[in-house]
């Protein structure tokens, strides 16, 4: 039997009119429910109380405390009801006040989050309103917009407009009080009296004093004041007014025990990480390569985290508050095994409470190469070279004596000719450009007390001075906190993605091209080689590679990475003093590398054509989370005892793939992808691999201060991770630091010029774990070479160690904080030990092993230093927003190794390994490193045999033995130690000026004291081969050369082409002074910005590494060369 059914049908524009009341009613209905709930909720708020014979003053503050309520009432009418007590757990708000104020003749009724205390009427009226009005105004009478107005302890406010007026309501009560703040200016709290609504005139004062500074640590934060540790922290203003590279480069400047060792191979790649050393290096030098990471690098935390070097130099400036820097045991031992090279802690910004704005800074920049330090010869200077030292005389021996004379003779002529009609080619330029660079950040913001958020943008597109060099990033970030009652929420959320080009042609190739050739042929054309011919009477062709043809070529080096992270913070404020806190960080990154190589490139001049040219391609994958849980305490005990305490766990796991192939034999043209070769490189397959590491620590810091006058904090800290031995897997580590606050003694407190006068020590043993994971297992590789229907076999790819031992370092400091003469004079200064016991290193292994080397634990390393920042503020008046300071910072280490015996022989006879001939008869040194590992030896230390110099008899290097004798022959037993790379004394000269909104800097880099191996003098000067003389060489080699008998010169004579090994004659001792950065820049009157509608706008012009003045005269940026950069910016928030 069938149903039946009723059926309504709607004409179309009906069922529309219908579904549009429905919505419009659920809509009223939702807010109508939720500005109810908002009252509802507040009455259900509980509350835990233990008060006797208190004011209800005391009583409302307390429960506020605990609460997201905010009480408003008569001072007068509430201290007529004296003395309760309440004892209440777990209670309402609601209950609190009912029996609380029962037969006291007062009321109390709720209004959102604002409780109103009131005496009670006979019936209920509607709550009576008043009308405030006023102006605010400067010291000097000048009205000032966007002022914020509030009603004490609640949200009831306004803000002054464009002419200082503001005008709002609020609910009437005797003696109201009203706080008006500004940037810049004082807070002012001014009494409002309810029957007398007369308009306000407020004056603010400005706002001349000094916030308290604050060390963040990233899992808790403590006032400066308070801290036993050694630690600075810089403002995002103090880093952009030294440059606006990146943050890196900025702390460098700053900070003495911060320090980027220089890359002179690849000068300023923006691509090339920097190696970052604070206060030394922990590890054994040199051995990058076998550990898989830079062992030396300290820690960086983003927000808590741990992350990587690439994040941090890719971060754009705007988005960092602050940047922090740990620096011995007592503030890096919360990060216990991983922070014995110090830790850089970074906290980028957070949404403002407030009214919403929008922020926009843009940085514009120029970069030009750098040649200064290029002291190449000119065409004439060439071809003189080229004659002096024989090469167009057939009876000289030289390579042009495989040519008749009538050729050299010839092929001289005709270079004289070319120079003589000023061919004089200046190749450095040719793959060089003036890079334009600019970065863009846009960061929207607002929110209230309960909820806050930011959105930003970031678009970085920097050009590096060499052609086909870039790095452009794109990112957004998204910013979430919320708090209601006890429970606060916070969520940072960052995308990223990076596209980084690179030159294939690498900087040396144009730098060695000889001046006297024309770039291009007679048709105007690049040619593929600058000369070339077949030389009569033999088989053999004499060639000069051009090295604009490869440039020129289709070839790809590229990069592309795509990376998010997620910062997760909850916490819960169990009680005024007792916080549970739980973090999660998640982040997952994809890099993708191509490099293109054409087949007409000219290193495949010798290979058959189907194997010309290849394609590599590379894919790593990464995706790692790290978890924390804290419960911090911190209280005030009788008004003198500050007690601090953090303890709590992390978890963190990483993993990573790694997979790759490469192919050749491409045709000629623009066929690129590896679908157009002719398949795998013979003896080549793809790869893969996989690697995961993990780390587990349980820690506990404590802080004790009496009066703030005697300090005192503890640290302990175990930790678990995959990179040490599994006999070995858990280690602890400890700190201790303490420190007297002596200005706070009765016996100075009365001397007004000490302002801070604080002695710090401290002791602990942070460890390292920069060094690839899971060393202590033995692993195994598949061979896929060899497989068969019953699978596939395995070899041995590393021999693990399972007692390998945590690499930990003893770390010893004492330091002092001096402020004097009303803050005009500072004075940070620290000295410090640093014992590495065991070292972590790699030693050989007998090749029927089937590896080369082991991991082992190894003797020790210690280091010991002393760094300092001294400023003096000759004008300081800050209440006229002018000061002018002057500081220097200083830098001082030197370091040993002890007990490493000769376990280390076979790195020496490697690095001191005597050159070889290449096939063109070019001379190539194997390793021209003068780095030994000796006992005792400083890891800097320069090791070679000592010369007198050129014997002015006989042109011949005279060298001194270990017993002090003289001798033509070279031995390299007789090495010594011949210089010191580390600078006896390093730092920087500078001085800041702000005068009202305008502000001026310098900052000069000194070097003093270091040793350096010149190596464009041992290249380019002597050693200078046969077949070398083709390539353009340094100017010294034309002079100051030994010609004749009683001749005295610094160098060999020209004709001779032997081997010149390497001595003392090549290390020269260099003392640097570098302009590091200028700046000047200019805050406009925020008062005329407010009538355009915009509240802050900043201009500021920067130049960077401006000039360099050495004492040594040497190539810098080989393959790739430094730069000089002027930048401008602008800040607009509206």
């Amino acid at each position: 039997m069938k149903k039946k059914r009723l059926c309504l049908s709607l004409g179309g524009h009906r069922k529309r009119k219908i579904l549009l009341m429905m919505k419009l009613c659920i809509s009223l209905l939702l807010c109508f429910t939720l500005g109810l709930s908002a009252s509802t909720l507040a009455q259900q708020e509980r509350v835990n109380l233990d008060l006797k014979d208190v004011s209800i003053k005391v009583l409302f503050d307390e429960i506020q405390k605990q609460t997201n309520l905010s009480f408003v009432f008569n001072t007068e009418q509430a201290a007529k009801l004296g003395s309760v007590s309440v004892r209440a757990v777990d209670e309402t708000v609601e209950n609190v006040l009912r029996k609380v104020l029962m037969n006291t003749g007062m009321m109390f009724e709720f209004d959102g989050t604002l409780i109103i205390v009131r005496p009670e009427e006979p019936e209920k009226k509607e709550v009576t309103k008043i009308k405030v009005t006023g102006t605010v105004k400067d010291e000097k009478g000048e009205f000032l917009p966007g002022v914020t107005i509030l009603l004490k302890g609640t949200q009831i406010g306004a803000v002054t407009d464009v002419d200082g007026k503001f005008s709002f309501e609020l609910p009437k009560q005797d003696n109201l009080v009203l706080v008006f703040s500004f940037i810049g200016y004082k807070q002012q709290e001014v009494k409002v009296n309810g029957e007398d609504a007369k308009p306000l005139a407020i004056v603010l004062k400005e706002d001349v004093t000094e916030m308290d500074e604050v060390v963040v640590t990233g899992i808790y934060q403590r006032k400066k004041e308070s801290f036993t540790g050694s630690a600075t922290t810089f403002k995002k203003e103090e880093l952009k007014m030294v440059g606006s590279q990146n943050l890196i480069q900025s702390l460098k400047t700053l900070d003495p025990s911060f320090s980027i060792m220089e890359n002179n191979q690849f000068g300023s790649d923006p691509n090339r990480l920097p190696d970052i050393e604070i206060r030394g290096k922990t590890s054994v030098i040199g051995l990058k390569e076998q550990f898989g990471t830079e062992p030396n690098q300290p820690l960086f935390i983003l927000d808590g985290f741990e992350t990587t070097l690439q994040v941090i130099t890719d971060l754009n400036m705007e988005r960092v508050e602050s940047v922090t820097i740990l620096k011995d045991a007592a503030s890096t031992a919360i990060y216990g095994s991983k922070a014995a090279n110090g830790v850089v802690v970074i906290e980028t910004k957070r949404p403002e409470q407030g009214k919403f704005k929008i922020s926009y800074v843009g940085d514009f920049s120029l970069s030009m190469p750098d040649l200064s330090d290029y002291n190449l010869m000119n065409a004439a200077e060439k071809l003189e070279f080229e004659r002096l030292a024989g090469y167009y005389d057939a009876s000289s021996g030289s390579s042009g004596s495989r040519m008749t004379q009538s050729v050299l003779d010839s092929l001289y002529n005709s270079r004289r000719a070319d120079v003589a009609r000023g061919v004089n080619t200046y190749w450095l330029h040719e793959p060089l450009r003036v890079g334009f660079s600019h970065k863009h950040n846009l960061y929207a913001e607002g929110g209230d007390e309960a909820v806050r958020y930011g959105l930003g943008i970031n678009y970085n597109n920097i050009s590096g001075v060499m052609k086909m060099s870039s790095r452009n990033i794109i990112g957004g970030n998204f910013d979430l906190s919320y708090r209601k009652g006890k429970i606060s929420f916070a969520n940072k959320f960052s995308l990223d993605y990076n596209k980084a080009e690179n030159p294939v042609v690498p900087f040396s190739e144009f730098s060695r091209a000889n001046p006297y050739y024309r770039k291009t042929g007679a048709n105007g054309k690049i040619e593929r080689y600058l000369d070339h011919f077949d030389i009569p009477g033999t088989n053999t062709t004499y060639s000069v590679g051009n090295p604009l043809w490869n440039y020129s070529l289709n070839n790809l080096d590229e990069e592309d990475q795509f990376s998010f992270r997620n910062n997760l913070n909850l916490e819960w404020r169990i009680m005024p003093s007792l916080d549970l806190r739980g973090r999660l960080g998640i982040g997952k990154g994809v890099k993708k590398t191509e490099q293109f190589i054409s087949p007409q490139h000219s290193r495949f001049d010798n290979y058959v054509q189907d194997q010309k040219g290849s394609y590599t391609s590379t894919t790593v994958s990464e995706f790692y989370y790290d978890g924390d849980l804290t419960l911090t305490y911190g209280a005030l005990l009788k008004e003198v005892h500050q007690v601090n305490a953090v303890v709590g766990t992390n978890l963190r796991s990483s993993s990573s793939t790694n997979e790759g192939y490469s192919v050749s034999g491409f045709p000629n043209g623009s066929f690129t992808k590896p679908s157009f070769s002719n398949g795998f490189r013979e003896g080549s397959k793809p790869t893969y691999s996989e690697n995961e590491s993990r780390s587990h620590s349980i820690y506990f810091n404590g802080g004790y201060a009496y009066n703030n006058r005697y300090l005192l904090d503890v640290n302990f800290r175990l930790d678990g991770s995959s990179a040490f031995g599994s006999n070995k897997r858990y280690t602890e580590t400890w700190a201790v630091g303490l420190a007297w606050n002596l200005h706070n003694e009765a016996f100075l407190r009365e001397i007004s010029w000490i302002n801070l006068l604080k002695i710090r020590a401290s002791v602990g043993n942070p460890g390292n774990q920069n060094f690839s994971s899971y060393q202590s297992e033995t692993s195994y590789a598949f061979n896929t070479w060899m497989q068969s229907s019953f699978g596939t076999s395995v070899l041995v790819d590393a021999i693990g160690n399972p007692n390998l031992k945590w690499q930990k370092t003893l770390d010893k400091n004492i330091g002092v904080d001096i402020s004097l003469l009303g803050n005009r004079l500072n004075l940070n200064m620290d000295y410090f030990i640093k014992d590495t016991d065991p070292l972590l290193v790699y030693i050989t292994v007998p090749s029927s092993v089937g590896i080369t080397s082991v991991g082992t634990n190894m003797g020790s390393q210690l280091t010991k230093g002393v760094n300092g920042t001294l400023k003096y503020s000759p004008i300081y008046r800050p209440s006229d927003r002018i000061n002018w300071t002057l500081s220097v910072n200083f830098r001082w280490q030197k370091a040993r190794y002890e007990n490493i015996g000769n376990s280390l022989e076979k790195l020496n006879e490697s690095n001191r390994e005597e050159g070889e001939v290449n096939g063109d008869g070019s001379y190539r040194d194997k390793n021209t490193s003068l780095t030994r590992y000796y006992d005792g030896g400083d890891p800097n230390s320069l090791w070679a045999v000592r010369s007198l110099g050129i014997d002015p008899s006989t042109g011949r290097e005279v060298f001194i033995k270990k017993d002090g004798t003289y001798t033509f022959e070279y031995d390299v037993k007789d090495e010594v130690i011949v210089g010191n790379s580390q600078p006896k004394l390093e730092g920087v000269l500078g001085s800041t000026l702000y005068y009202k909104g305008f502000s001026f800097s310098f900052f000069f880099r000194y070097k003093l004291g270091a040793d350096v191996f010149n190596n464009a003098m041992y290249t380019k000067v002597e050693n200078i081969s046969e077949s070398s003389l083709k390539y353009n060489q340094d100017k010294r080699a034309l002079y100051d050369r030994w010609q004749k008998a009683g001749d005295r010169a610094q160098f060999k004579g020209i004709s001779l082409t032997e081997t010149t090994k390497i001595s003392s004659r090549f290390v020269q001792r260099e003392n640097v002074l570098s302009g590091e950065s200028i700046s000047a820049g200019y805050d406009f009157n925020p008062k005329k910005l407010a009538k355009l509608g915009v509240s802050a706008v900043r201009l500021q012009a920067n130049m960077n590494e401006i000039f360099r003045i050495s004492s040594v005269k040497e190539e810098r940026g080989i393959d790739y060369p430094f730069a000089r950069t002027m930048s401008m910016s602008l800040s607009v928030t509206f």
